[in-house]
């Protein structure tokens, strides 16, 4: 009676009692006017549980994920721009340089003050250690003192009470020739500093000459000894 073949039938049959509902065969097999493309839908096992692959989008295993499911998707936000750290710059009073050049100015003002103050305190330079070494040609005068300039004076000699000889000296000491008549055995020599002594009054006394910075030696003394 019908035009099915019992095959086709019977595969019909057994697709309506699987519950499976195809959208585009037709009912009773019978084709109409236009032929209808025939799709078959597959339909998700009713054990199947969420999450698994094949079954849902977005999910990286094949296990159920539970709680918040992160997706593959890539966000828009994007990795902040890095800056350039600002160049610290060093402070001027911190640089080595800066402070050795500090270092060595206060110590030149130290040197300074002390120089100052030594000199201005510091006594007045004085010859000491008189010694008279008589020849027959000469008179070498010695003595020891700072190296500042020397008067020379020979007091009581064959020129004069005064002859200033000091055109004779050496450093510290000078050579008085015999034979140009400027002393004798007589004769008695004052050394003192030309400093603040030029115009100062020659004397023998032991005050006189501790005011001057001054000592004083006779040839006779000298030549005894």
């Amino acid at each position: 009676m019908n035009d099915i073949p019992p095959t086709r039938r019977r595969r019909a049959d057994a697709r309506v009692e699987a519950g499976v509902v195809t959208a585009s065969e037709p009912d009773g097999g019978m084709i109409t006017a236009a032929p209808v493309p025939w799709v078959r839908t597959q339909t998700a096992p009713a054990g199947a549980p969420d999450g698994q692959l094949g079954w849902d989008t977005a999910r990286p295993s094949l296990q159920a994920v539970h709680g918040t499911i992160r997706t593959l998707e890539t966000s828009g936000d994007v990795l902040p721009e890095l800056e350039d750290a600002p160049d610290s710059r060093r402070p001027l009073w911190r640089h080595p340089a800066f402070l050795i050049s500090i270092g060595t100015t206060v110590l030149a003002l130290i040197a300074f003050v002390v120089f100052l103050v030594l000199g201005g305190f510091s006594a007045k330079p004085a010859a000491s250690d008189l010694a008279l070494e008589v020849t027959e040609n000469a008179v070498r005068v010695a003595w020891t003192g700072p190296d500042v300039p020397y008067q020379v004076i020979v007091v009581d000699g064959p020129s004069g009470p005064e002859v200033d000889v000091s055109q004779l000296v050496t450093g510290t000491q000078a050579w008085i020739p015999r034979a140009a008549g400027l002393i004798d055995d007589g004769s008695c020599v004052v050394v003192r500093p030309a400093k603040d002594n030029e115009k100062a009054e020659v004397g023998l006394d032991r005050g006189t000459l501790d005011a001057q910075g001054a000592a004083s030696e006779c040839v006779a003394d000298a030549a005894a000894e």
